[in-house]
């Protein structure tokens, strides 16, 4: 749509501040939890529940999210969105109790579902096709580089006040609201004929938020206990019930067609890869830093500062070439590096030490800065204007739901295995399966070290006599986790390699059908854009995903 220069670019900065905003909510917290549960004198049982508490409806909402921008117009719902963050954040920064920061952690998560998934949508109408692409490359860049300058926040501001950590978000909201009044066009609702899916939203919110909530249980609870299977399974039922109303309804919440349109399929898997990667060591590392090398919860965010610089040199210049070349290569390139990334963590986790951890680090950084910044545009340019808002919430919640797979399953991995090393090692001294009374103290003396960091925290006789074994099953466990992700990143490379192309490739038929052929589509204004037929049918209109599928005569 026409925009002006000086207005797109306004929007640009006001849609990057609100999910640079959201992320770095996201990976900061972690750090600050230890600090807001004993500063509101909470048991810390409840920790996990200041993540959760707003990973749930983040994730269960997002798609809902985009489609309502579809109908009521894109910036009326991003601004709801963000008043909803801002006043929910405020809160937080405020709260006297555990059940106050939990409510308003919810509400936040609430306001961070209509806002992302519109902001990716906005950035995608306002700007023109040959610059969409750059575009969406430095709101996905900058974006996760300020995801991943979140654990430096975290660590600096708990330095301070643990309440720092929320409250630096309310003048940031503010200045995005003001941005978006000014600068970002009103933007006609796209599909305002067409009704919501209530069904479709209710049982998509309950099967994402129980299965996301399943996994946040695993670790903690044990994952053949009835607090993780349950709502497992209650989450997967709900799911396949979806499913199952969004081939029946006229209109659905999401429209499975669109996963015709193989770069966005591409993309969303993408997505869930680089999230577990993203999210599960943005949730880990500091740890590592904590409870290995013993640094101070400040020093463990500054230690991170080297996986955040390339991710702000690399962002833009991904962005170029993807409207260059398209997708597949910087995609591919993204994932090889992650997983080398991985490799040089394992390596360096041996010797304990921050600097040993840089090579790892920066990979890690230029890495993410790659896939996150393509990623989006890869997705987004390969579906219907119309359907900008669905897409934008499916690629979003993807990437949610990756992070909550990567956190609960790099952690049941680390934790399993430091655990099974740990006893192994003391069984070798003779010293046997600690007493409850000794394993009570051990973990009481780790909760105490995630909020200190090891090397500042008073050791008691039984701690003393394991120190080594402590810190070497940590390494040990570590160092399986890193490589873990570099064959998570390894999946990627091929699934893109695979599935994307510079020219978007349609399957007709039944989606993920046997029975299917592929449609090489002629490029548009901008790689992976579908906008003319194939060259078998002259006579057809543009191919819009929610027409009735062409009839396969093959």
């Amino acid at each position: 749509m026409a925009t002006g220069k000086r207005s797109m670019w306004l929007t640009l900065v006001a849609m990057t501040l609100a999910n640079s905003m959201i992320l770095v909510d996201q990976t900061a917290v972690p750090l600050a939890t230890p600090d807001v549960v004993n500063g509101l004198g909470a048991p810390i049982d409840l920790a996990p529940w200041l993540l959760t508490a707003n990973i749930l409806p983040l994730a269960a909402f997002m798609v809902f999210g985009g489609r309502l921008g579809d109908l009521l117009g894109l910036r009326r719902v991003f601004l709801t969105g963000a008043v909803v963050f801002l006043v929910s954040t405020a809160l937080a920064g405020a709260a006297q109790d555990i059940a106050w920061m939990i409510a308003a952690r919810g509400t936040q998560g609430i306001g961070a579902a209509l806002m992302m998934p519109t902001a990716l949508a906005i950035v995608s109408t306002v700007f023109p096709d040959q610059r969409r692409g750059s575009a969406l490359g430095i709101l996905a860049g900058a974006s996760a580089f300020f995801a991943a300058l979140g654990p430096v926040l975290g660590g600096l501001l708990t330095s301070v006040d643990w309440r720092l950590v929320f409250l630096i978000n309310v003048p940031l909201a503010v200045l995005t609201i003001v941005l978006t009044l000014r600068a970002t066009p009103a933007l006609a609702p796209s599909g305002a004929r067409r009704p919501m899916d209530y069904p479709g939203v209710i049982s998509f919110a309950i099967g994402i938020a129980a299965v996301v909530f399943g996994l946040s249980q695993g670790e903690p609870q044990g994952w053949l206990s009835a607090d993780t299977v349950i709502p497992l399974a209650i989450g997967l039922v709900t799911l396949v019930l979806f499913g199952v109303i969004e081939t029946r309804v006229k209109v659905p919440l999401l429209d499975f067609r669109l996963f015709r349109h193989l770069n966005f399929l591409a993309a969303n898997i993408s997505q869930v890869l680089a999230g577990m990667i993203e999210l599960g060591l943005g949730f880990l590392l500091p740890f590592y830093l904590l409870l290995v090398i013993g640094v101070a919860p400040e020093v463990a965010g500054l230690a991170l500062i080297p996986g955040t610089i390339p991710i702000i040199l690399a962002g833009p210049l991904a962005g170029k070439v993807f409207d260059r070349v398209g997708g597949r290569i910087p995609l591919v390139t993204g994932f090889l590096v992650l997983s080398l990334s991985g490799v040089a963590l394992a390596i360096g986790a041996a010797d304990a030490t921050i600097l040993a951890l840089v090579p790892g680090l920066l990979l890690q950084g230029l890495g993410l800065g790659i896939v996150l910044t393509v990623n989006d545009p890869t997705g987004l340019t390969a579906v219907p204007d119309r359907d900008q808002g669905q897409a934008a919430g499916m690629i979003n919640t993807a990437e949610q739901l990756g992070g909550a797979l990567g956190i609960a399953a790099l952690s049941a991995l680390e934790l399993g295995y430091y655990f099974n090393n740990l006893f192994d090692r003391l069984a070798a001294q003779g010293s046997g399966h600690p007493t409850a009374a000794q394993f009570d103290k051990v973990r009481d003396f780790i909760l105490e070290a995630e909020q200190r960091g090891f090397n500042n925290v008073k050791e008691s006789h039984v701690v003393q006599f394991a120190h080594d074994d402590l810190i070497h099953a940590h390494i040990d466990a570590f160092q399986l986790t890193f490589v873990s992700t570099a064959a998570i990143a390894l999946l990627g490379a091929v699934v893109c390699f695979l599935l994307v192309r510079r020219t978007s490739r349609v399957s007709e038929g039944p989606v993920f059908g046997r029975r299917s052929r592929w449609v090489y589509a002629n490029p548009g204004g901008a790689p992976a854009v579908t906008r003319h037929p194939p060259p078998d049918e002259p006579d057809r209109p543009p191919e819009d995903v929610n027409d009735p599928p062409a009839p396969d005569t093959t």
